[in-house]
């Protein structure tokens, strides 16, 4: 491909970008066994929280990664926090109303998911992740690398890396590479990949401050986030870390205001009604935007996270789509370069997450679209009885049309892959209608596996195998696992089969047999193992156009009994 005497490296797969998405996908990767080399220009240090929600489902994934503990240990603010949504004119005026467990952060056994989000700033979520990774064999990140140009063709992708350290330019040769490289992506731009939708939806600041006592000056309670409506500087602001550090968002700012380090303090004053002593720590100015790539692929490049789509914050969903898109890309990397996976696996990455992209961008914006000064009336810090009825009338409102984005399990884990070429649907299945609100378990192909609590303390997703898990009832003959353990033999597919006598099992699961991905996600459900050739289970999940032919071998299926 190229003659540049350049020294050269290899890796089989090269990731681009080193925040949570890319950070994520070198985990997914590495615990496969998949060696792979994570560049990033930026140092990945600072004081901007960019995402501050690790919700339910991502947090699911850092629990199969075996790191959910060290997250949860690494909350600045603490546990027990409450994730309170505070509405108030002012922090030093009157509340509106209050979303409590907003985005589901408190701790417990929920039935419905493994792991309770969490508040935590994205710097914070990075050092975790970034701790893991240097114990992972096989990952290796260089900071402070940039790429510059690559070329591809049917066998490798050649990048060219600068050292931003020293200068130096090398060659990273892998079988694949990922752009994670953010919503200014040199991958997506490269592979001619075009964003469509809407841009500069608003015009946004980001100001991270320091005020000690600001936490003790005002009466609603402790919280994660206080919106304040008011006719002089509508905002969000909130605290962000263990150091009286806050973070301060104006909602409402003319299109000639400027926010510099000398009027930022003063905004904060006025939108609070507080005066303290701000300490202005950073300041970031940003777009929204509402905009979807047009592919995520080409070749053996392929695009995740923020370098394929773009929405407003409203609701807490970039960051985890991110690494839900890490998690989907990465099994399926592994399988095609491990030799059990095909084609039509790569293929199925954008088709199954594309539309759940579409639907979150579509209730971000429609969260956007309702933001504090959206929010305002007329009078409604007046200390009269029309006041009154004003902060009461828009706290009915708030209550009504704010619901959808501080309450969305349904949006989070109702993700249903009906359109996959590697789920196979039952005859007649339909798809589900959308609900934000309410998440409904079903053990339908294409879902997420509903989850159960065990009796000895586990989750029942704590017994699936690093890849495909038949879940098979506890009275379903031995016999009948000899053709799905025959067919994991014959293709090379890593296979684990669970059997429970777990009563919420078996009435989540309604079939003998469910084939749960890597993922978690349900490919397959049926009454019995297909005996014929044409209905290969493994073969279409795993995306082989080729059932029959030779595969790497792979250890026999590994079998585990849950007694309860």
């Amino acid at each position: 491909m190229s003659n540049n005497p350049l020294p050269r490296q290899q890796t089989q797969v090269l990731i681009v970008g080193a925040g949570p998405v890319g950070q994520g996908l070198a985990i997914e990767l590495g615990h496969r066994g998949i060696d792979c080399v994570v560049i990033e220009k930026n140092p990945r240090i600072g004081l901007a929280p960019r995402a501050k929600t690790t919700n339910v489902r991502t947090r699911e994934h850092f629990r199969r990664w075996g790191i959910a503990d060290a997250l949860r240990q690494a909350s600045p603010l603490g546990l027990d926090h409450p994730s309170n949504i505070a509405f108030t004119t002012r922090m030093a005026g009157h509340l509106l109303t209050r979303f409590e467990n907003a985005l589901y952060c408190a701790p417990g056994r929920n039935p419905l998911y493994a792991e309770h989000a969490q508040w935590i700033p994205q710097y914070t979520l990075e050092k975790v992740m970034l701790q893991h990774l240097e114990t992972v064999d096989g990952v290796r990140i260089r900071l402070a690398h940039e790429l510059l140009r690559f070329a591809q063709d049917e066998d490798v992708v050649v990048a060219t890396v600068r050292d931003l350290a020293s200068g130096e330019t090398h060659e990273i040769e892998a079988a694949f590479l990922v752009g994670c490289d953010g919503g200014r992506s040199f991958v997506r731009d490269a592979i001619g990949a075009r964003m469509e939708g809407s841009f500069a939806l608003s015009r946004n600041y980001n100001i991270v401050f320091r005020a000690p006592g600001l936490a003790e000056a005002h009466g609603h309670g402790k919280a994660i986030m206080y919106w304040q409506i008011n006719g002089d500087v509508p905002s969000h602001i909130g605290p962000m870390d263990s150091d009286d550090r806050w973070f301060f968002m104006p909602t409402g700012l003319a299109p000639d205001v400027q926010v510099t380090m000398d009027n930022a303090a003063d905004l904060i004053r006025r939108a609070t009604g507080i005066d303290l002593p701000y300490d202005i720590l950073s300041i970031d100015e940003w777009l929204a935007h509402r905009a979807i790539a047009d592919r995520y692929r080409d070749g053996r490049v392929f695009l995740a996270g923020d370098a394929c789509h773009l929405h407003p914050p409203y609701g807490g969903f970039g960051m985890n789509m991110g690494v839900s898109d890490a998690v989907d890309l990465g099994w399926k990397l592994a399988a095609v370069l491990q030799g059990w996976g095909g084609e039509t696996l790569l293929q199925s990455y954008a088709l199954e997450r594309r539309p759940v992209h579409l639907n979150v961008l579509q209730e971000a914006s429609a969260n956007h679209a309702k933001v504090s000064n959206a929010l305002f009336e007329a009078g409604l810090e007046d200390d009269t009885p029309a006041g009154q009825a004003a902060r009461e009338r828009v706290g009915r409102r708030i209550n009504a049309e704010k619901l959808q984005e501080f309450y969305t399990l349904g949006t989070v884990l109702g993700d249903r892959y009906t359109d996959s070429p590697v789920v196979q649907q039952l005859p007649g299945q339909a798809a589900a209608p959308r609900d934000f609100l309410n998440y409904v378990p079903s053990a339908l192909p294409g879902g997420r596996a509903p989850h159960v609590w065990l009796h000895d303390g586990s989750s029942l997703f704590d017994h699936f195998g690093e890849g495909f898990t038949l879940l098979v009832s506890q009275d379903t003959p031995e016999a009948s696992l000899h053709a799905p353990t025959r067919d994991a033999a014959r293709l090379g597919v890593p296979l684990k089969i669970l059997r429970t006598d777990n009563p919420a099992v078996q009435s989540l699961y309604a079939q003998a047999f469910t084939l749960i991905r890597p993922d978690q996600h349900i490919a397959w459900t049926g009454a019995a193992w297909p005996a014929h050739s044409g209905s290969d289970v493994l073969a279409i999940a795993t995306g082989q156009s080729r059932p029959d032919a030779a595969r790497r071998t792979h250890p026999q299926p590994q079998e585990e009994t849950v007694d309860e």
